[in-house]
């Protein structure tokens, strides 16, 4: 029976403890509802399973990383621009710096931030104020 989860599946067949297995899936739970990174819940039962189980709690990040990456592959904002005057020669780099812009903006929202991505992302906000708005719209159920 698959737990929907890599992790939870390989330490079921390692470790199955029914506690355990349980601290699991709350810590587990936890991460998926925002709990990671800048976005940390100040629960003391997460703050407890994440100090207990660190490595868990990394591979459900990673786990809901790869989901939401997956999930938001592509945008309609995006399609529409690449359709937009197609033979324009500088639409690549325009293309790339949306992607670039909406790939931050999804990272901070999953709780990954940094200086350097935080400096990258105004920069691209500022340089293009309608696309950031678009991609709040497509990303705001996330």
């Amino acid at each position: 029976m698959s737990s929907g989860s890599e992790y939870i599946d390989r330490e079921t067949e390692n470790h199955p403890e029914p506690e355990y297995l349980s601290d699991l899936r709350i810590l587990r739970r936890f991460v998926y509802n925002g709990s990671f990174g800048l976005k940390e819940s100040d629960d003391v039962v997460f703050q407890t399973l994440k100090t207990r189980y660190s490595t868990a709690y990394y591979a459900f990040g990673e786990e809901r990383k790869r989901e939401v990456l997956e999930e938001y592959k592509t945008s309609p904002y995006i399609e529409l621009q690449r359709r937009t005057y197609p033979n324009n020669p500088d639409k690549d780099e325009y293309l790339k710096a949306l992607v670039r812009l909406r790939h931050h903006m999804i990272m901070f929202k999953l709780g990954y931030g940094d200086r350097i991505r935080a400096m990258a992302h105004a920069n691209l906000k500022s340089r293009y104020p309608e696309a950031h708005k678009a991609f709040q719209r497509e990303l705001d159920f996330l």
